[in-house]
């Protein structure tokens, strides 16, 4: 993004105030005060309640009509998490590769076709949600806020005489900035001063503070407070990694599994006592998941287990003895005891 772009987009979403211009005219579409927000919302209830008392179907009875009728299937759902979890080894993965250029950009390559296909299978999921119960509340409660909150630029309620409301409320929605636009002005300037010296809550920044904060707004706030706490961070990354907003992703999610571990080893350590502790091995059977007791596992005792279960599979019965693992185990004891002998 060009710095005469960045500047634009940091007053506007300072201002609080999109600009839409159409025959001649300019629309400013303000944010809505506190009080225009609660009423917009009394708004949305009354229209949840009219279309539920008309029979329209919530989104969760709208999900359950799609599935019975096979426009959703058990197979989509299916994708839909293995596509996520494929992008997040992806995520991973270049984070761990981010040296090499050639593999860096292929595996991004990788990540933007899995978020295609997510998209385009949430689509698929998402679909009718306009024609639910809440879908219709939450239309309501912007064709208020668009028919209250715009004005001429001197500021004179507009009147909706050339231009309807869902022309404005479609161009205000296309004016949100993306997720990657947000970060790329949080972690540069002229953002970057202006957020160094306010009270990091964005009412000393934004001009209207007794407004609803914007999308973007929001947006700004989270990314900027995400940057700082990085930064204070005991392994804070580099900056070539923070502008990387992929790698940085890779980041998180690897600081994420890390923290997910560390719990689980102290909850693992509060609820056995000193003996299990001590143990060579400990065979779990509770209320657990598979996932959490292998997050516990180093990746030699991974290795082992996986040596053992497939020998399990070959065999059938096993003595304990013939696992890998304990032949190495009694081997070293042997070896201590020859030492010991010969001291």
């Amino acid at each position: 993004m060009k710095q005469h772009m960045r500047e634009f987009f940091v007053s506007r979403i300072k201002s609080g105030v999109v600009h839409i211009q159409r025959q001649g005219i300019t629309i400013y579409v303000n944010s809505p005060t506190i009080l225009e927000n609660l009423e917009s919302n009394y708004f949305a209830i009354e229209a949840y309640e009219d279309a539920e008392f008309e029979g329209v179907m919530s989104q969760e009875e709208m999900l359950e009509w799609m599935i019975n009728s096979g426009l959703w299937e058990e197979e989509d759902e299916e994708r839909m998490d293995g596509l996520k979890k494929d992008i997040e080894k992806l995520t991973v993965e270049i984070y761990k590769n981010r040296e090499d250029d050639f593999l860096r950009e292929q595996i991004r390559k990788g990540i933007r076709a899995g978020e295609q296909q997510y998209a385009e299978v949430n689509s698929k999921k998402t679909q009718f949600e306009e024609n639910t119960c809440e879908g219709v509340a939450l239309l309501s409660k912007h064709r208020w806020i668009i028919e209250n909150c715009c004005t001429f630029s001197d500021g004179r309620p507009y009147d909706f005489e050339n231009i309807s409301p869902e022309f404005i409320m479609a161009e205000y929605q296309r004016s949100f900035l993306s997720e990657t636009q947000l970060r790329e002005l949080a972690r540069n300037e002229p953002w970057k001063s202006q957020w160094s010296i306010s009270d990091k809550s964005g009412k000393d920044i934004f001009l209207y503070p007794d407004r609803e904060l914007t999308n973007d707004q929001k947006g700004l706030l989270i990314w900027s407070n995400m940057y700082d706490n990085i930064q204070e961070h005991m392994e804070c990354p580099p900056n070539d990694v923070i502008k990387d907003d992929d790698v940085l992703d890779g980041w998180f999610l690897i600081q994420r599994e890390k923290r997910k571990k560390e719990k689980l080893e102290q909850e693992f350590e509060e609820n056995t006592n000193s003996k299990i502790n001590n143990a060579h091995e400990v065979f779990m059977v509770g209320n657990k998941s598979q996932e959490k007791v292998d997050t516990l596992n180093n990746p030699t005792a991974k290795m082992f287990k996986n040596q053992r279960e497939k020998l399990i599979k070959q065999k059938g019965h096993v003595e304990q003895g013939e696992f890998f693992d304990e032949k190495l185990g009694m081997r070293g004891q042997q070896n201590d005891m020859y030492k010991t002998k010969f001291r």
